[in-house]
């Protein structure tokens, strides 16, 4: 079994995205290189995560349906880069016109993780994260 190496350009599920789909772009020398007649750009990439984020994660998870871990992200609907998009076309602006600021919910195994933009534990994250970033220049 050939080893997965897992490479991040930022934490950030848009910007990932987008990164993707540009990459493609180039290799290609196209516009939309991953859309097809019945799916958006954005859909295809969300599903293509969610699969593979499923067939990776060793959980039951990966779409909504009735015996699955219940993963969801909600996006907020008041965002002006979501004004006026239906569909697919919201998975679209998300990736491309919005980011991550624009996600409003998380629900990680139906356990409510973000809401109202923020993640529940989010004071401890930042206090050690601010710790470990003392500690780190003290070291140099």
């Amino acid at each position: 079994m050939p080893s997965v190496r897992i490479s991040n350009i930022r934490i950030s599920l848009s910007e990932e995205l987008r990164t993707l789909d540009y990459s493609q772009r180039l290799r290609d020398h196209s516009r939309a290189a991953l859309a097809t007649q019945d799916k958006s750009t954005g859909r295809r990439l969300f599903d293509a995560i969610n699969a593979g984020g499923a067939s990776v994660s060793a959980r039951n998870n990966g779409a909504l349906a009735v015996g699955k871990l219940a993963d969801m992200m909600a996006l907020d609907a008041d965002a002006i880069d979501l004004i006026g998009r239906t569909g697919d076309t919201i998975l679209d602006c998300y990736i491309f016109a919005g980011d991550d600021r624009i996600v409003g919910d998380v629900w990680s195994a139906g356990r409510h993780m973000v809401t109202g933009g923020k993640h529940v534990k989010r004071e401890a994250i930042v206090s050690a994260y601010a710790k470990a970033m003392k500690e780190l220049g003290e070291a140099i």
